[in-house]
């Protein structure tokens, strides 16, 4: 049996992952180890099969979403509409 991460959505907790601030740098190597994963790269591999998204362009997303809807109700929210 070939050892591999487990999928994205059962090993990294959606707390660790959606509670990133894109107002603020991130450091993806204490994120992805908070998660879980061993490496970054995994982590990085797994969170764009599990978005669609790298994660730093979920960060930019996140980013210009915050500047172009200020206030709005999905501001707290994960993954918003691209």
């Amino acid at each position: 049996m070939v050892d591999r991460p487990a999928p994205f959505c059962q090993s990294a907790p959606a707390a660790t992952v959606f509670a990133i601030n894109p107002a603020g740098p991130v450091d993806w190597g204490d994120l992805a180890g908070g998660a879980g994963y061993f490496d970054q790269a995994h982590f990085g591999h797994e969170f764009r099969a599990f978005t669609g998204l790298t994660p730093t362009r979920y960060v930019e997303v996140r980013r210009r979403f915050l500047r172009e809807h200020p206030g709005h109700a999905l501001d707290g929210c994960p993954l918003p509409a691209d």
